[in-house]
């Protein structure tokens, strides 16, 4: 059998963008701000936006994480920096808003990439504790929730605006359990805002990806669970960071500039909907 973590992506060279003290500001560069970007997807969210000529501000809990992103960022010539944020404190997500606003600028581009999944519980829910399950709907759903809040004033103020929610497969696969049943919450918190905020000329979508190769997936996973979930995948291997990255481009850019409330599933064709 096939060892899934032996399977790896091999990224297409021909796409490699080239960083460093020589890119220069576009005009279309904006402030954007990444949750949970001290590590895995989120890291790569927001080095990415940087690359592109954004103004990145990286958030999390683990302040030390984005301090340290923040300084490789910097040895590559890219605009990141780094602040200490707890998405489920609104004082907290209200705090950030305002030094956000003070020292890089109004806000543009919003990714809620932060969530409880690094060695998360594997509890059922017949027996998962409430107060476990409270934490990690304040974390996944409510975290997107008040930094949307806090930040769609910059963008209702610019009369334009991207909001992009982390989701996930887990949505899809029905399982249930805390994880995927806040997944399933936030698609709904998308589509709210959608449609609250489209008037204004604000875009809110999600990004659904299935098993990505990152360190929190191969604590969080068992091999038994992702040998299965492998023989399930026609692409036939785990998605890399680097397969979530176009998709995150696009949804910033202009050219979906049409396109709200939505879902794009990036997941190697694990999961299958009409």
């Amino acid at each position: 059998m096939l060892n899934w973590r032996s399977v790896r992506h091999v990224p297409n060279t021909r796409f490699t963008r080239s960083i460093g003290p020589e890119r220069k500001e576009t005009p279309m560069s904006r402030v954007a701000v990444v949750t949970g970007a001290g590590q895995g997807i989120g890291r790569e969210y927001a080095l990415a936006l940087a690359q592109d000529g954004h103004h990145v501000v990286a958030a999390d809990l683990n302040k030390d994480a984005v301090l340290a992103l923040a300084e490789r960022a910097k040895a590559q010539g890219l605009d990141i920096v780094a602040l200490p944020v707890d998405v489920s404190d609104k004082a907290s997500v209200e705090a950030l808003a305002a030094a956000v606003r003070r020292d890089v600028g109004p806000v543009q581009i919003l990714v809620n990439n932060a969530a409880i999944y690094h060695s998360m519980r594997q509890d059922p829910q017949l027996t998962v504790d409430i107060d476990y399950w409270r934490k990690v709907f304040a974390v996944n759903v409510d975290g997107a929730l008040l930094c949307t809040q806090a930040f769609a004033p910059d963008m209702i103020e610019a009369s334009w605006g991207r909001v992009i929610m982390q989701t996930s497969t887990a949505a899809y696969l029905g399982k249930g359990g805390h994880y995927g049943v806040s997944k399933v919450a936030l698609i709904g918190v998308t589509q709210g805002f959608a449609r609250e905020l489209g008037p204004k000329g604000i875009t809110v979508n999600a990004i659904a990806p299935g098993p990505i190769d990152t360190e929190a997936t191969r604590v969080t996973v068992t091999d038994e669970i992702m040998q299965r979930l492998m023989t399930s995948i026609p692409l036939g291997r785990m998605g890399s960071t680097d397969d979530l990255l176009g998709t995150l481009r696009f949804l910033v850019s202009d050219a979906a500039a049409w396109m709200t409330g939505q879902v794009l599933v990036v997941d190697g064709g694990l999961t299958k909907r009409l």
